[in-house]
């Protein structure tokens, strides 16, 4: 155990054991997002909370007015680069069910779901309930890095596949519901039907092109890719998560291969620096498209993030 597990596990049974505390409480948080409440005065709703934005919106449409579902990433942050604060301990060691990624997404997060799931907490990882992208040496870029060695069980990035994420619903729901005493079955039949018919607008959109070739702003694509039958050629950070950096030798090599491959665009998102994305676009002589990926944004569902990252990509590509 590492002495940042220790402590937050220190932390975790002190705040496990505080009579302020109790398991119905809510964190005060700005970073921390209510929804809808059931509670009355006397009977405080259950709390489910979950990692990060894009997750919290499916959730959400899960357990509808059964419980406050909270958020713990804001959104628009790196859930890759994310440091919790006391009160998002808080937060997670009180709840009554936690959502999280897995395979090392949430990176600054790790400690303390590990020390909150043994003090009790019911953790339910996505990543441990779909198949999970796996990668060999070469799609890994492993260049010795701390973030690589976090991401050694596979690609993260699953919610970028609605088919994928799809494959967890079932589970999920079971483990949401028993945790807060509801049955969840409607709801998860209606989600796996919506996820579906996703997939398939998607797939609709992605198909009209001649070719789909990816250059991404760090390898978050290849659930897409794999799905829609894209290829992802190269990225500007060669890693699965943004807090590793790219070397002149890694972008030398990623311009050869966009020029080779006449790149249509250069696509870039949240924690790729905007500076070195810019200069690898001009190098090229290709746009420089913003995706977004990690982030639910201003119409706050899973179906509009996914249909709008479709869209974007059609249209840089289309007529390339």
């Amino acid at each position: 155990m590492t002495r940042r597990t220790a402590a937050w596990g220190a932390a975790v049974l002190a705040l496990a054991g505080c009579a302020g505390a109790p398991a119905g409480t809510p964190p005060t948080d700005d970073a921390v997002a209510p929804a809808t409440t059931v509670a009355t005065a006397d009977v405080p709703a259950a709390r489910v909370v979950v990692t990060y934005s894009v997750l919290g919106a499916l959730v959400r449409d899960l357990v509808s007015d059964a419980a406050d579902v909270e958020v713990v990433v804001p959104d628009g942050t790196d859930p890759h680069a994310y440091e919790p604060s006391a009160k998002d301990v808080e937060a997670i060691t009180t709840a009554d069910v936690v959502v999280a990624n897995g395979l090392g997404l949430e990176e600054g997060l790790e400690d303390v779901l590990d020390a909150a799931e043994g003090a009790g907490t019911v953790v339910f990882r996505v990543a441990d309930h779909v198949t999970v992208r796996e990668m060999g040496h070469d799609d890994g870029h492993d260049h010795g890095s701390d973030d690589e060695h976090d991401h050694a069980a596979g690609d993260p990035h699953l919610w970028l596949s609605p088919a994928t994420l799809a494959e967890a619903v079932p589970a999920m729901g079971d483990a949401i519901g028993a945790a807060i005493g509801a049955d969840l079955s409607g709801a998860v039949a209606e989600v796996v039907e919506d996820l579906a018919d996703l997939d398939a607008r998607i797939a609709a959109l992605v198909g009209a092109l001649d070719a789909c070739e990816l250059v991404t702003g760090h390898d978050e694509l290849g659930y897409f890719a794999d799905r829609y039958g894209c290829e992802v050629v190269g990225t500007i950070i060669p890693s699965l998560g943004t807090t590793a950096e790219a070397t002149a030798a890694d972008l030398a090599e990623l311009r050869e291969v966009a020029a080779e491959r006449r790149t249509a665009a250069i696509f870039t998102g949240l924690g790729t620096p905007p500076e070195v994305a810019a200069r690898v676009a001009a190098d090229v002589g290709v746009p420089l498209v913003e995706l977004r990926t990690h982030a639910i944004g201003p119409a706050g569902t899973y179906e509009s993030l996914l249909l709008d990252l479709a869209r974007t990509i059609v249209d840089a590509l289309d007529g390339a």
